[in-house]
């Protein structure tokens, strides 16, 4: 029996950032639900990102809804998903580990965010084998595709809203945490005028990279009422200030806010229309930063990997018991041949390296016997005859 896998995937723009958030587990729900999986039997995958969540699973499309069924129990998933299988489940993680599928073609925390996804699920035991091993290919092609592309290696959405407000003299970054950082130092290393950047987090004291002014993030709600940009990202699990405290500290200001939120779930949920806010979400910012980017090289050397690495699966499972299979045949062979010739060696004396060599060539015959027969034979013998001549290097003979 072939190979087979399959995957669904929620990402931007077709599923709605809610309920994206909805579909991500992280921390102890992404190990509950793992634990259930595992209970299971069955082998599965769960990637979840700020713009994409996907569930790989192996087996066919029935054994991906019992993998879905197990993970979100009692959850109406999206019709939204895009479904996939076999090798074009591979062909899409590839392009999701090189950056290919995201808004900037390249961008670096996609992989990171895989490489970490992976090894939780390892250390789940929930991605074995074939899985495991399918997987792994995806994060060595993504590592590889990106040396095609070094001058994209550096986008990331961070980096797109950094270019977003240009001309700000100040921004406040609310979180402590990598998209913070990223964001906090795309601002700091810009070209021309550098902005003064204010970090908002909750154990300041602990922060892990450079910011102009570091605050607790109590005070946050301050600079919703002065400064003119304020880049959101916390790994808040629900909004991180209620509209009521947005629409205060936009009752006091006189001048334009642009709150550039890249959590996930949002930290904001602005309803309806606030009056000098412009509120740019996740999905926004992918949008502003989709381009006419072209990968030509790229696209090629990702789907080329595909076939390559597709092949070399499919075929290990279909070969693998056929090669078990020889392996025994021979391994017997030998053990059946030892034995008999075991006391005529012995008895040799100074003859036994005669003996050893007709019981090395009689263990080749026998083992040989059935695939030397079926080349004699018939018209498939014919259609296999060039195969074997490329294995064994016999093609000019």
């Amino acid at each position: 029996m072939a190979f087979r896998i399959s995957s669904i995937t929620f990402s931007h723009p077709g599923t709605s950032s809610e309920h994206r958030a909805g579909l991500a587990l992280a921390d102890g729900a992404l190990a509950a639900a793992y634990r259930r999986v595992r209970a299971a039997g069955i082998d599965a995958f769960v990637l979840s990102t700020c713009l994409r969540v996907e569930i790989v699973s192996v087996g066919c499309g029935a054994a991906l809804d019992r993998a879905t069924e197990i993970l979100y129990p009692g959850t109406q998933l999206s019709p939204s998903g895009e479904r996939r299988s076999d090798s074009d489940v591979l062909l899409h993680l590839y392009r999701v580990a090189a950056g290919l599928d995201s808004p900037v073609v390249g961008e670096p925390e996609v992989l990171a965010q895989f490489r970490h996804a992976i090894d939780e699920a390892r250390d789940a035991g929930v991605i074995g084998g074939h899985l495991g091993g399918l997987l792994e290919s995806a994060i060595g092609t993504g590592r590889a595709a990106r040396r095609l592309l070094p001058e994209t290696a550096a986008g990331s959405m961070a980096l797109v809203a950094a270019k977003l407000v240009d001309g700000a003299g100040e921004v406040a970054v609310f979180g402590a945490g990598a998209m913070a950082r990223a964001a906090t130092e795309a601002l700091r290393a810009r070209d021309g005028e550098v902005p003064v950047v204010t970090v908002y987090a909750r154990r300041p004291e602990q922060l892990r990279f450079e910011a102009d002014r570091v605050r607790h993030i109590e005070h946050a709600p301050e600079a919703l009422a002065t400064m003119p940009v304020v880049i959101s990202a916390t790994s808040a699990k629900r909004e991180l200030f209620t509209r009521e405290i947005l629409a205060d500290a936009l009752a006091t200001r006189v001048d334009d806010l642009v709150l550039i939120d890249l959590a996930m779930p949002p930290d904001f949920t602005p309803g309806g229309t606030m009056p000098r806010l412009t509120y740019v979400n996740l999905d926004a910012l992918a949008a502003q930063a989709r381009t006419d980017q072209v990968a030509v090289e790229l696209e090629a050397f990702v789907a080329d990997a595909v076939r390559q690495n597709w092949a070399r699966f499919d075929n290990r499972h279909v070969a693998g018991p056929v090669i078990a299979a020889i392996l025994a045949e021979a391994e017997a062979t030998v053990a059946e041949e030892v034995e008999r010739f075991a006391s005529r060696i012995e008895a040799a004396q100074g003859h036994s390296g005669v003996l050893v060599r007709q019981l090395a060539e009689t263990v080749a015959h026998r083992v040989l016997h059935r695939p030397l027969s079926y080349l004699g034979a018939g018209v498939r013998g014919a259609e296999a005859a060039e195969l074997l001549a490329e294995i064994f290097g016999a093609s000019d003979a």
